[in-house]
């Protein structure tokens, strides 16, 4: 399609006329410097699926080492673990005073509605996998107030009952789309009056008032190459979504140029690159008669009098400008992660990047392997043409003569048997690069588990301590994923809550329903991710756990006195403490599992002194755990780990 010139897209007395050239140059700009990431993942995938380089030749061994799949889907489990392993993720605390109860339930209500509004163990795959892939994960939040659509049909329903749908009388107003007549009604032999009948197909409106996060696909965002943050002031950020034409209005769009911005339907190399597994998909390229266009926003700063940043978006189909309004978010919506931070960059390194070398080694080594054990155990036969008369033009199985006249027919064909690698060859293979993967990623038989003789010559502690040493390159990933795009989610989603939040939300905390409004969660808190905690770890953790409960434990039962026992054996501190190892051996939520018993505290017994000490029947001076039934004795790791996941 022929475009207007960009100048003649702007009126010269628009008020935006210079945010919207931002725009506009920007959309060129930005796609070129963009191209080059693009190629990237387009290769990244290609290395990620294991699909041939280019450089096979034939006859010989086209392997492909699968190095970049098997560092990335190792490292996967891991990440989700650590976020999702049963610890509490996401701390707010309050930053006064008065503000300690709406911490808690402000806690919840973040995590409701990244568990349950949405699909939060999704978003964080992809988002994690975007960025080890592709050197950068990205998710767009928006407070969303759509109303969600519920569909019904009634059958034989009369006008009087048609219109309490539509008035509301019987719950929310229902829109009529169809309405088929089934009888006409009329007068009974007795006199009286029958309505006409109906079936109906109707829709209700539902009202939402809800965050909303979605994995953006990277080839639908655009942005300066030295974009150094999200709140970079001189940038420009592009994103586009895919909308139906009847709401470009909204925008900023006249009606009657809709056909005229009908933009084709963009199904570029990173669309079919991320469907190479399966062999790749053909697209429509033709959007002339599509309901659907790409509508782009463009993220960026204006400036007011005093040079203070106001943010704006300004809306574009094609090279036609709509309208440019305030960005409520007060920044551009976007969390980014990326799994190796280069300093002042906003784009870093992926993990394919760290690992697509070893994947070109291992992919060399083990073609020249193969191609060895297919020359010594299938060895090429050579035909002497000098030999014997009448060569026959394919020698096969079964043949029973040559033609040799005065010459020796055994010369005409024989075997050029193929040399054995040198050992130290497959050394290298099979020694050196798992110990360059090692030093790079963590990734070692002890930290997947596929060496039993090793570590059934270590002890425990020995294990732990190595697992946990394999495990620092992955937390050190983990901690910039959660100081970074993480912790940006759920700061987007406090903030939302407080600014837009004007619905009641129902949360069960400790088998109660709570109803959480806007109010009881308006104040001022921070933020933190708890992440650092690795498979090694958390076992340490949890064996710390026990022996801190055994001890304290042991000095409850020797204190023979019951005001002294009372200050300083607190059942709500074994409480946490069981509590916390739960949670610790990958249950997702202790919160009400273990509860202090009241009856079993000190002060209960205040009256009715033990000449002997607090001693419980059943154990030997140790306290009861509470939430145990029975109580008594200690608790051993074994007897924790053993409980059914």
């Amino acid at each position: 399609m022929i475009r207007k010139k960009m100048t003649e897209e702007i009126k010269e007395d628009d008020p935006n006329e210079k945010l919207k050239k931002r725009a506009l140059d920007a959309y060129k700009r930005n796609k070129s410097d963009m191209e080059t990431l693009a190629k990237e993942r387009r290769q990244a995938n290609t290395n990620y699926y294991g699909e041939p380089r280019g450089d096979e030749v034939e006859g010989r061994s086209q392997v492909i080492s699968r190095d970049v799949f098997e560092v990335i889907e190792q490292q996967m489990p891991d990440l989700m673990k650590i976020f999702y392993g049963g610890q509490n993720v996401v701390e707010v605390s309050a930053q006064g005073r008065n503000d300690e109860p709406k911490a808690k339930l402000m806690e919840e209500k973040i995590n409701f509605d990244f568990q349950k509004t949405n699909k939060g163990f999704k978003i964080l795959y992809q988002f994690f996998k975007d960025a080890l892939l592709h050197r950068i994960g990205c998710v767009y939040y928006v407070w969303d107030k759509t109303p969600k659509w519920k569909y019904h049909e009634y059958e034989g329903v009369s006008e009087t009952y048609i219109r309490d749908l539509e008035m509301g009388v019987l719950g929310n107003p229902h829109i009529i789309d169809e309405k088929i007549s089934v009888s006409e009604g009329g007068i009974s032999p007795e006199g009286i009056l029958i309505e006409p009948t109906y079936n109906i197909q109707c829709r209700e409106k539902i009202k939402q008032s809800r965050p909303l996060f979605t994995n953006v696909k990277l080839e639908d965002i655009n942005f300066p190459i030295d974009m150094v943050d999200v709140e970079d002031l001189e940038a420009v950020i592009d994103f586009r979504v895919r909308i139906h034409k009847r709401k470009l209005k909204e925008y900023g769009f006249d009606e009657t140029e809709l056909d005229d911005m009908m933009d084709k339907y963009d199904a570029n190399a990173d669309i079919q690159s991320r469907f190479e597994d399966l062999g790749g998909l053909s697209f429509v390229t033709d959007d002339k008669d599509s309901d659907f266009v790409y509508l782009h926003q463009f993220y960026m700063y204006d400036f007011d009098k005093e040079g203070n940043p106001i943010p704006k978006i300004v809306f574009m189909v094609g090279e036609k400008v709509g309208k440019v309004v305030v960005n409520k978010y007060g920044r551009p919506q976007f969390c980014f992660i990326t799994p190796t931070i280069i300093a002042h960059r906003l784009v870093g390194l992926s993990s394919e990047f760290a690992s697509k070398d070893i994947q070109d080694i291992s992919t060399g080594f083990l073609r020249i392997i193969l191609d060895s054990g297919y020359y010594q155990n299938l060895p090429r036969e050579i035909w002497n043409p000098f030999a014997v008369e009448n060569i026959p033009e394919e020698i096969i199985p079964g043949m029973k003569t040559l033609t040799a006249d005065d010459r020796d027919p055994r010369t005409a064909v024989y075997t050029m048997e193929g040399k054995a690698l040198p050992p130290q060859f497959t050394q290298v293979y099979s020694q050196i690069m798992p110990k360059i993967k090692g030093r790079r990623f963590g990734i070692t038989d002890f930290s997947a588990g596929l060496d039993p003789k090793a570590l059934a010559t270590r002890t425990s502690g020995g294990i732990s301590q190595l697992m946990s040493s394999s495990m620092r390159p992955l937390e050190l990933i983990a901690r910039c994923f959660a100081e970074t795009g993480v912790r940006d989610i759920f700061v987007a989603d406090m903030q939302m809550n407080i600014d837009f939040l004007d619905t009641e939300t129902n949360i069960k905390i400790n088998e109660e329903w709570i109803t959480i409004r806007r109010d009881d969660i308006n104040g001022l808190f921070d933020i933190t991710i708890d992440v650092g905690i690795g498979t090694g770890s958390k076992d340490m953790t949890f064996n710390q756990l026990i022996n801190m409960l055994n001890v304290y434990g042991g000095i409850a039962g020797a204190i023979k006195d019951p005001v002294s026992i009372q200050q300083v054996f607190s059942l709500d501190n074994v409480k946490n403490i069981l509590n916390a190892a739960w949670e610790m051996i990958g249950f997702k939520n202790s919160k009400g599992r273990f509860t202090a018993n009241d009856a079993a505290r000190p002060e209960s017994n205040m009256g009715q002194p033990n000449p002997e000490g607090p001693a419980v029947p059943g154990t030997t001076g140790q306290p009861n755990i509470p939430g145990i039934a029975g109580g008594g004795g200690q608790v051993y790791p074994q007897q924790m780990a053993a409980m059914p996941y």
